[in-house]
């Protein structure tokens, strides 16, 4: 069981997406928050506009009660329209203190990306990462630069590896079931999937 687990963090597959950064100098409290709570509970979601309710209607349990299939219909658009609304509106998550880079290339073990200034080696960094996926799926890590090196298409910029060192356990587990999906794209892409 270890070396499955072992092998699904090695799944690296290349992904394309914003990621926020953060150099920390002492990551202590930040990894144990990671660690004990997931993302998404750190980072409120908007919440759902009922404005368009029945006035007569004393509270949405009424309304889940009066028309099920409707209540699950609205419930489920709401939930497409506030992913695309985060979508639209990534910066938001990007906190003023946070730099921005794209992600090249993913696994649950660690990320890569694309940078036009080196890093220095060993120095441990907040990573924010809201890969493309629905639901809404937000990542918090701190990761350590484990080795930089020139980009082999524009040799102006630096491809930046970094390794996890603390990332809470579902998150992870999302973060795999996106990789796994993400390869199933680019395998039905290339027409190999059988």
């Amino acid at each position: 069981m270890e070396s499955n687990k072992s092998e699904r963090a090695q799944v690296r597959v290349p992904a394309f997406f914003k990621v926020a950064l953060k150099r920390l100098d002492d990551p202590g409290d930040v990894e144990k928050e990671i660690e004990h709570h997931r993302t998404c509970d750190r980072f409120g979601t908007p919440p759902t506009a009922f404005s368009d309710l029945p006035s007569d209607l004393d509270d949405l349990g009424d309304f889940q009660d009066m028309e099920p299939a409707i209540y699950k219909m609205w419930m489920s658009m709401e939930r497409k329209l506030d992913a695309i609304i985060r979508y639209l509106n990534r910066d938001v998550f990007i906190a003023p203190d946070m730099e921005s880079y794209f992600c090249v290339n993913l696994s649950a073990g660690g990320i890569r990306i694309k940078s036009e200034s080196a890093f220095e080696s060993g120095a441990i960094y907040l990573i924010r990462m809201i890969p493309p996926t629905f639901p809404a799926l937000i990542v918090e890590a701190t990761a350590k630069v484990a080795y930089l090196e020139k980009d082999s298409v524009e040799e102006s910029h630096f491809i930046v590896s970094f390794e996890f060192r603390a990332i809470n356990q579902i998150d992870k587990e999302d973060l795999i079931s996106f990789l796994f999906k993400r390869q199933r794209e680019i395998l039905r892409s290339t027409g190999s999937d059988t």
